[in-house]
């Protein structure tokens, strides 16, 4: 009998493949964190090991066969390092971009924006079905946007395309205060907080910063959507590297500036700033850098420091106004830890110890209830669901409700329609039961895009690029509607401000018009 077939499948080099190919068939199936690493260090694993193998088996001409593995090795490497380029990540699993060195650099070109400030003035009337948008997430931060009465139907009724206009780097949202929508975007050398007329896309004004904030992971730019102060007229716009802006709405002239991580004496995190500052009663509140203090208040006309509170580092999360126990606060998202903060003083009212990892929080806590708060994240990390009481003498305390594996939101938030939570599970939409914790159905592959909760439906700005009506079904995933927006990949949350649609990315921007219920 021939052993040959048989001692072939049995070798060394098959089994290894069998056994690593089925570990990154694992972590993709799952949509497991260490994915796009297994999938870039197991095949080179299994290369290092068939060639070590390869060198060891038998008696003679070890040392030959070394020198062939070696020569193999140099010429394999300096062939990738003068034909291949890494541009950054091709989407949220961290999987690296890779482009012929000889190809362009594959970014929007754009030329500096002179700063231009607008004249004070009407612009023209706000269109019919347009409504203001004041900050990332929506007023309150957490995603839920009230009813601006859209049809929800788009095979038949599909929104209308109004402009569409190249711009810069950067992952930021929108704001809108009537025709004004106003961004922030990265050209050349300088950072710019840029505000466009909503019904034709023309630039109204811009105020530009040398700054500049590059990272081969997550991209070159500012991250963060600017909040609005409508009552005063201001805009509050914080940059990557932490430059904190008060300017004018109508016109983008300059009122003050800080930078937030000078100010607290910390250093910029991995990958920037990225909050939305946090307007309450007279101060503006951001959070620190890569320590404490964890939260820094100040006025909101003058900019001068009211307080500074907490011992942990920033994340990636914006604070958040939230009634808990009966009182009024400010919950934080920490590197380390949530706080809950009294709004007056900073005092931390409550903590919650959330120990970090090796990468990012990102997601908004989002109430459940009255008193619970749903905190998630990713890589690696739970999420909880926590009840924050308080006592006849006034002094909070903090319980978990559970702990669960999902979902695990690493770029979005969860969202909460009714007793579920629904929200990008590793770049899959999910659905969660809230009473314990337990994943009730997990399809949809969206990447890891944003969201927001319209009554209830989900609009989902997919990582694609495109943008998705999904009806909240706990039973199933039921999609009601897609539009083809963008087509390179999305970070940047979506903007809904009335009927009115802003979506962009690090290339171009796009407003649809939204048709109204019957």
């Amino acid at each position: 009998m021939n052993s040959a077939p048989l001692r072939f499948l049995l070798s060394f080099p098959v089994i290894a493949a069998l056994i690593l190919g089925g570990v990154i068939a694992w972590t993709w199936m799952d949509g497991h964190v260490a994915r796009s690493a297994a999938l870039i260090l197991l095949p080179v694993l299994w290369l290092a090991l068939t060639a070590t193998w390869w060198v060891l088996r038998g008696k003679g001409r070890r040392l030959a066969r070394l020198g062939v593995v070696v020569l193999a090795g140099v010429l394999l490497a300096a062939a990738i390092a003068f034909t291949v380029r890494r541009e950054g990540s091709a989407d949220g699993t961290a999987f690296p971009k890779f482009t012929w060195r000889w190809t362009k650099p594959g970014v929007v070109d754009l030329p500096a924006l002179a700063e231009t400030q607008a004249a004070k003035g009407d612009i023209g009337p706000v269109p019919a079905g347009v409504a203001d948008f004041t900050r990332f997430m929506g007023v309150n931060g957490d995603g839920v946007i009230p009813d601006a009465g859209i049809q929800t139907d788009w095979k038949t009724h599909a929104p209308r395309e109004l402009w569409r206009i190249p711009i810069g780097l950067g992952w930021p949202g929108f704001a809108v205060a009537g025709r004004r929508a106003i961004t922030q975007e990265q050209r050349g050398e300088e950072e710019y907080v840029s505000c466009y007329d909503i019904t034709n896309g023309s630039l109204l004004w811009s105020h530009k910063d040398q700054a500049r904030f590059s990272e081969g992971m997550g991209g070159d730019g500012p991250r963060a959507t600017p909040t609005l102060d409508l009552e005063k007229k201001l805009v509050y716009s914080l940059g990557a590297t932490g430059i904190l802006n008060c300017l004018e709405l109508d016109t983008g002239k300059l009122v003050w500036s800080r930078n937030i991580l000078s100010e607290s004496g910390t250093e910029n995190l991995v990958w920037a700033k990225s909050i939305a500052p946090l307007l309450v009663g007279d101060l503006v509140v951001v959070s620190g850098g890569t320590g404490a203090p964890t939260l820094l208040a100040m006025r909101r006309d003058s900019g001068e420091i009211v307080w500074k509170a907490g011992v942990d580092g920033a994340s990636y999360s914006s604070p958040v106004v939230r009634t808990l126990g009966g009182k009024e606060q400010i919950v934080s998202v920490n590197a380390s830890s949530v706080t809950g903060h009294d709004i007056a003083t900073g005092e931390v009212l409550w903590n919650f110890d959330w120990p970090p990892n090796a990468y990012a929080k990102v997601g908004q806590p989002i109430l459940v209830g009255t008193d619970r708060l749903l905190v998630t994240a990713s890589y690696g990390m739970k999420s909880h669901l926590l009840q924050i009481t308080r006592n006849d003498g006034g002094k909070f305390a903090c319980a978990v409700v559970w702990t669960s594996t999902t979902p695990r939101t690493k770029f979005s938030s969860a969202a909460v329609i009714g007793n579920h939570a629904y929200a990008l599970d590793e770049g899959t939409l999910a659905c969660v039961n809230l009473a314990d914790g337990e994943r009730v159905w997990r399809e949809g592959r969206y990447g890891f895009g944003q969201h927001l909760v319209v009554g209830d439906h989900l609009l989902v700005q997919t990582e694609p690029g495109d943008v998705v009506l999904v009806k909240a079904n706990p039973e199933k995933l039921e999609e009601v509607g897609r539009i083809k927006a963008l087509s390179s990949k999305t970070w940047n949350p979506p903007t809904l401000a009335g009927r009115y649609l802003l979506v962009r990315n690090d290339r171009e921007a796009v407003c649809y018009e939204i048709p109204s219920k019957l």
